[in-house]
């Protein structure tokens, strides 16, 4: 496994310091009153935040396997590390050497719980596995975009969509029953972070992807990414886990972020992110003038909208549409969505990925277009 050297790590730190000298001031959070920060000071922020508490979580053990027809060397996290599933199994992260130039960290999707009842009725995944494969993943497929790319596979098992930070003791409230349950999320992101940014030290193309759970990710996926790699160009890509939350259910989201211990990711300057998360890119793109973020959803994605938000289609579609048209508005050429009809769930792992098309362009074409910067990358809405 290649190390970071001091170099490297002294280098970075002094590029964060020099650039608070010469990048040009950035817009503060979308209120009309706009704030401004240098750009050193918005990495201090989230440093400050202890996005990166968990970064240089190491694995015990590793294996190599063949998933897809593709070789992925496997890691292993001992069970007493931070980095554990949501009841104690251990942690694994997979990874695939493609060109090392372009590199995309993917998380994997699996549902969310907050209390006894979600979190042992088979809402959130519980234990990890190596890499799935399928859709952009599938390294072997000619028709990939990201076929050459190097990815790593972070495996979700932490209940927390990869942002949580706490440890709860829920009780049964039917039986008494008492059990722990570890929200692990920042820390398995953080171990995921660590081996990319080991083994990738400074890629040209880098790629923040996630489906469903994983594309809540994506957000914390974003920051703790920045930190490690302050001055790459990041493409975000959210399949399926844009961020949102029932606007008539303030009282369980305020409940969800205190059980995962999440509130620190809700920038203060950013009121609307403390009613939905997907404002966080607002904030991002406010800030970080070499990110863009890619959002795919159906319209009325039946696992989103219809179990977890608890939400008739057209009252989630207004939202989807509405929150999302306000971060496009003020980000026309760094925030595109392809939207689509229907009420399936997520896209990147699956056959679809290949052949879904709106008005003339397909989604591995949008996403490739994503990356690659160019004019292209439109908002394209069915």
């Amino acid at each position: 496994m290649k190390k970071l050297n001091h170099a490297v790590s002294v280098a970075g730190t002094l590029g964060i310091l020099l650039a608070g000298a010469v990048l040009a001031l950035l817009p503060g959070c979308g209120s009309t009153t706009k704030t401004t920060t240098v750009y050193s000071s918005y990495i201090d922020t989230l440093n400050q935040m202890g996005i990166d508490k968990y970064i240089g979580l190491e694995p015990t053990g590793e294996t190599t396997q063949t998933l897809g027809g593709a070789p992925w060397e496997v890691y292993y996290y001992d069970p007493s590390s931070p980095a554990r599933c949501l009841h104690g199994a251990q942690y694994i992260v997979s990874l695939h050497r493609g060109d090392p130039d372009k590199v995309m960290l993917y998380l994997e999707g699996g549902g969310a719980c907050w209390d006894y009842a979600t979190c042992n009725s088979g809402m959130a995944k519980e234990t990890a596995n190596p890499a799935q494969i399928g859709g952009l993943l599938d390294t072997a497929n000619a028709a990939n975009p990201f076929s050459d790319y190097s990815i790593v596979y972070a495996s979700y098992c932490d209940g927390s969509v990869w942002s949580g930070d706490n440890d709860v003791v829920f009780t049964d409230t039917t039986t008494g029953a008492t059990q722990t349950t570890y929200f692990h999320g920042l820390a398995n992101l953080s171990a995921a972070i660590t081996l990319m940014k080991q083994n990738f030290v400074n890629p040209h193309y880098l790629v923040v992807a996630g489906s469903s759970a994983g594309g809540y990710g994506t957000f914390m996926g974003y920051f703790v990414t920045r930190t490690q790699y302050p001055f790459t160009a990041l493409h975000v890509i959210n399949d399926s886990g844009v961020g949102l939350f029932n606007p008539t259910q303030t009282t369980l989201f305020q409940h969800i972020l205190t059980t995962w211990n999440i509130e620190k990711i809700i920038p203060p300057d950013c009121p609307q992110c403390n009613q939905q998360m997907s404002y966080l890119a607002d904030w991002a793109l406010n800030h970080d003038a070499e990110v863009n973020f890619g959002f795919f959803s159906y319209y009325n994605d039946v696992v989103i909208g219809s179990i977890f938000l608890q939400m008739n289609t057209n009252d989630f579609k207004n939202l989807l549409l509405n929150v999302t048209g306000e971060i496009h508005q003020d980000h026309p050429n760094r925030f595109q969505r392809y939207f689509v009809n229907g009420s399936m769930h997520t896209v990147l792992e699956l056959p679809t990925y290949y052949t879904m098309q709106v008005s003339g362009t397909t989604l591995k074409q949008w996403t490739a277009d994503e990356v690659t910067d160019t004019t292209d990358w439109k908002d394209t809405l069915q």
